[in-house]
């Protein structure tokens, strides 16, 4: 963010570096530069904000600094012989820039315009950060060789090492340094590392001051950290913020993914939101404050394609061809101990499956689980040993197998299903050809009573709270415009279950413009919402079942602003942005809190919290 906080700049993969209008609600883009041609991996604004500084990976430059409003160049940023990884003005006259390259070099410019002025070899491995303090007396070096080096603000004689006397060589940390901040009054810096601990020096005494751990795991190592004059903030590997207290603690950790999100389930009191993602990882979530948790040990290896809660149980199935019933979740903190079925501990049970599961779905009233496989419907019951003694035993409907320490049943089907939704005796199976599949259960029989008919493969089902109604989603189908052009209709299609399964909608459902991935009802029965790979969410209702749907593109008010990782966002019926509900991001999930809220989880690992005026 530039110093007026009227900007922020943002650099990708192509090059470009954008500059956003922060006092517009709509967050306008002013300007897009393509300053080189590779990564850009810094960005630094001049104290006046008339400035930029970006620096990367380009082929004929490795760092361009120009005027912001017209991209005007301002100087000439060679003398380092390998892509940059650093830079940053010096926040006073006369106007410095320092970056800090692959080459093992600090680097000083003096202008402007900006020329190169020296370089320094104070590092043996490549520079990951230089900062200037706050007030630009002093400027400070970090790198992979672990060293952090204090230097001279205007022309870079070296002021002293930072050392930590604790370790065997001569360094400020035993692994390689990515992030470094200084406090907000200069006197003291800090200085994240691969070495997974955070350390906090005292300037003036050149001296270490206290030393944070965050654990033993590759995940732990910290990779950023800044310092602002509200809190002190560091992030590890895995995703996590990290708010630390300067006199050595950590005051509180924001738990969230780095990965897409795959799954959600939300707890019956609708306080608690449990998300999954690709590399297997769950995270708890209070709903009211954002405040999570990371279940740990994680309870799969592989990704996770469906979670179900119900009765104080989380259900969880994923690629590890496992279902995993894990109990008291809401009163068992961020840890649950991971054990197999007929354990004597009650908290987790698994259940090697026989196929790879797809989705699972639960019940709230009769506490019923259906995973569909790739080759299989499996049911589960809760056996009545579990509530007499305490052990999580599950009994499977049908061909109950006895395999070591794990129960399974194979109910073969002749397609191969792709989703699934429950509603007291009757579940609906939808499957790759391209038809909805209703059974109904009794005692331990399945019975097929019907099939619905697409005219492509069905994407998601689900069955209305009062098991009324029933929706079912698409991969998309053909028709010819006026015998000419092909196009692709992506339906959502609304039936009624009490006359015989019925389609209830005036016009076809037709508004996504890609596969429809995910649906959700809303309490009151009548509205539902769709996400899809187009990034839009749609809500439909199915009492104005002709009319034009809400289209949840982007917003046009400011995001709430928070501390956690939940975002609350008002929005109408925008159909003029651009932007999807996720930008440039698949929706991969919903849940309804109530009649008007809505929550999103999608690809780009964002859970996001809409509030609809559905009058």
């Amino acid at each position: 963010m530039s110093p007026s906080g009227f900007y922020i700049a943002s650099g990708d993969t192509g090059g470009n570096v954008r500059i956003w209008d922060t006092t517009q609600t709509t967050h306008i883009l002013k300007a897009t530069y393509q300053v080189f041609s590779g990564s850009v991996r810094d960005i630094a604004w001049s104290d006046d904000s008339k400035r930029l500084a970006a620096v990367g990976e380009g082929r004929e430059r490795f760092g361009h600094v120009f005027l912001f409003d017209t991209g005007t160049s301002n100087g000439n940023l060679s003398g380092q012989s390998r892509p940059m990884s650093s830079i940053d003005f010096r926040p006073a006259r006369p106007y410095r820039l320092i970056s800090g390259s692959e080459d093992n070099t600090v680097a000083i410019f003096e202008g402007p315009p900006f020329k190169f002025k020296t370089t320094f070899h104070e590092h043996s491995r490549f520079v990951h950060v230089t900062k200037y303090s706050p007030d630009g007396s002093l400027f400070a070096s970090a790198s992979a060789d672990g060293k952090v080096v204090l230097f001279e603000g205007v022309e870079g004689a070296k002021v002293a090492d930072l050392l930590d006397s604790s370790l065997k060589t001569e360094a400020a940390h035993s692994g390689s340094v990515f992030g470094l901040a200084w406090s907000p009054d200069g006197k003291k810096i800090a200085t994240a590392s691969a070495d997974k601990t955070v350390k906090i020096w005292n300037v003036a005494e050149k001296a270490l001051e206290s030393t944070i751990n965050f654990g033993d795991s590759v995940d732990d190592q910290q990779v950023g950290i800044t310092w602002s004059p509200k809190a002190l903030v560091s992030v590890s590997l895995a995703g996590f913020v990290n708010f630390i207290d300067p006199a050595g603690k950590v005051a509180k950790v924001n738990h969230g993914h780095n990965k897409g999100i795959t799954a959600l389930a939300l707890s019956e009191d609708k306080q608690w939101l449990f998300t999954s993602d690709f590399e297997g990882h769950i995270t708890k979530w209070n709903v009211s404050n954002g405040e999570s948790k990371r279940i740990s040990p994680a309870l799969h290896k592989s990704q996770v394609v469906g979670l179900a809660f119900v009765k104080d149980q989380l259900i969880s199935s994923a690629w590890d061809d496992t279902v995993r019933f894990t109990h008291d979740i809401l009163n068992s903190g961020p840890f649950v101990l991971v054990v197999t079925l007929c354990s004597d501990t009650p908290r987790s049970s698994s259940v090697k499956l026989p196929s790879q599961p797809l989705d699972v779905v639960s019940s709230q009233e009769g506490g019923l689980t259906v995973v569909a496989c790739a080759k299989n419907i499996i049911v589960f019951k809760p056996s009545p040993q579990y509530y007499t003694i305490q052990r999580s035993h599950f009994e499977v409907l049908k061909k109950d197998i006895f395999q070591g320490e794990t129960l399974s049943t194979d109910l073969s089907v002749s397609f191969n299903p792709s989703c699934v939704a429950l509603s007291n005796n009757l579940i609906a199976v939808g499957g790759q050809d391209s038809k909805v599949h209703i059974f109904s259960l009794s005692g331990t029989s399945l019975k097929e009573e019907k099939t619905l008919p697409h005219s492509t493969p069905i994407t998601a089902v689900a069955f209305s709270p009062n098991g009324e109604y029933l929706v079912a989603t698409d991969s998309g189908r053909k028709r010819l415009i006026q015998e000419k052009a092909l196009c692709l209709l992506f339906q959502v299609v609304p039936y009624s279950v009490k006359d015989g399964f019925t389609t209830i909608a005036e016009k076809e459902w037709t508004f996504h413009t890609a596969k429809v991935n995910c649906v959700a009802w809303s309490t009151d029965n009548r509205h539902l919402a769709t996400g899809g790979l187009d990034t839009n969410v749609i809500v439909w209702d199915l009492q104005h079942s002709g009319e034009h749907p809400i289209i949840i593109r982007g917003t046009t008010l400011v995001p709430f602003s928070s501390p956690f990782s939940l975002n609350r966002q008002s929005i109408s019926v925008l159909h003029n942005l651009f932007l999807g509900a996720h930008a440039m991001s698949p929706v991969n999930g919903l849940v309804f809190l109530n009649d008007s809220e809505l929550l999103s989880v999608g690809q780009d690992a964002n859970i996001k919290h809409w509030k609809i005026n559905l009058v």
